[in-house]
């Protein structure tokens, strides 16, 4: 398909994990990308992390220059400017997002084509300023959108089911991540007991103080490693003291995206215990990638139905295993099914296995290029 730099892809930023399908985007149809956050002053892992995709990039790209005193992300000059360009099709990220709020009615009536890609599943109508503008967002997405590109099948389902978009114009791009397993040597960490590893952000939507509780009902053999920190972590420590779990449960502060490879290389279960939370902005796991990367590693995965990889790269019993959201009985179950059920680690084998069977870039690429064609059909 000869686009001809007739496309721009609005996306918050570009990181490890979207560098794969930007390349191909970038390379076979030529698109350009349009960066409307300024990650300069994320934390310091994330800002360097995207500082050096730029510097070596060869995606072609535009960084808008965020203004960052209003309280909404992602809005810029820059992003106004685009009304005015020559592109024909646009494609935004998130439904809930500022350029696609702003731009999408105001690209229709110039006869833009307009996709969006999207992750999330659920709705979040209980944040007022969600609920404010979910009139606005079912208006866009009957007589603005062409098609979609989701992340996963409930995305898919969210726009099927809660916004009644044509099936027939929605097209699945599982989100993949890059195997970066280096064949890196077990070594103990801490001590030599087998571990479940947490790793993420510590924030109370992630689930670590139900993981936490879970440990109790959970062998001896296993110690708990949690990498990352965050504003729930001192509630998280408080709640390890209450259970005496101090020689069990080891905080090894925050790592950078080089460094997490050395946890999965030397870990034994996996574990990602979000709950819904439905008060707060992050009400879920729209996907979470390190399910991916865990994976990879021929870890065996627990995570929960409030994580949406969980459908797609989980099949429980066989490929990990997909616990009760916020039920710590149901999520010390699955562990323990994991360290009964995994001999020579046949679920962690599985687990690579089927991954890479469903998460690859070129069948991602596939997917947007069938959701340009149809927009471009319409």
């Amino acid at each position: 398909m000869d686009v001809k730099s007739e496309i721009i892809y609005i996306h918050p930023a570009v990181r490890t994990y979207r560098v794969g399908i930007f390349k191909l985007l970038s390379k076979k149809l030529n698109i350009n990308f349009f960066f409307s956050q300024d990650m300069s002053k994320s934390n310091k892992h994330i800002s360097k992390e995207v500082d050096e995709i730029l510097q070596n990039t060869s995606i072609n790209y535009i960084q808008a220059k965020e203004l960052r005193f209003l309280p909404f992300n992602e809005f810029s000059f820059d992003l106004l400017k685009l009304l005015f360009s020559s592109y024909k099709v646009f494609i935004f990220s998130s439904i809930t997002s500022v350029p696609y709020l702003l731009l999408a009615p105001f690209l229709k009536i110039l006869g833009k084509k307009i996709i969006l890609f999207d992750e999330l599943w659920r709705y979040p109508i209980e944040v007022k300023k969600y609920k404010i503008i979910y009139p606005y967002i079912r208006f866009l997405s009957k007589f603005c959108l062409d098609s979609v590109v989701t992340a996963g099948s409930k995305a898919k389902e969210f726009y099927v089911d809660e916004l009644n978009f044509d099936k027939n114009k929605i097209f699945v791009a599982y989100n993949t991540t890059v195997d970066k397993n280096n064949f890196i040597k077990k070594t103990n960490i801490i001590n030599d007991k087998k571990k479940i590893l947490y790793l993420g952000r510590i924030v109370k939507y992630k689930g670590l103080d139900l993981l936490i509780k879970a440990m109790k009902n959970i062998s001896q053999e296993y110690d708990l490693l949690v990498v990352g920190d965050g504003e729930f972590e001192h509630e998280c420590k408080e709640l390890v003291d209450s259970l005496n779990l101090d020689k069990r449960v080891h905080f090894m502060g925050g790592c950078s995206s080089d460094d997490v490879h050395k946890y999965y290389a030397n870990s034994d279960i996996f574990v990602l215990p979000t709950r819904f939370k439905l008060d707060d902005n992050v009400q879920i796991e729209s996907w979470g990638f390190t399910v991916n990367e865990a994976m990879s590693y021929e870890l065996p995965v627990v995570t929960t139905t409030a994580v949406g990889s969980g459908f797609d790269l989980i099949i429980d019993g066989e490929t990990g295993c997909l616990a009760k959201a916020g039920d710590i009985d149901s999520l010390s179950e699955k562990i323990n099914y994991i360290i009964k059920s995994n001999e020579d680690n046949k679920i962690g084998k599985k687990a690579k296995e089927y991954l890479e069977k469903i998460c690859n870039y070129e069948d991602n690429y596939i997917a947007y290029e069938k959701a340009i064609k149809k927009a471009l059909d319409e």
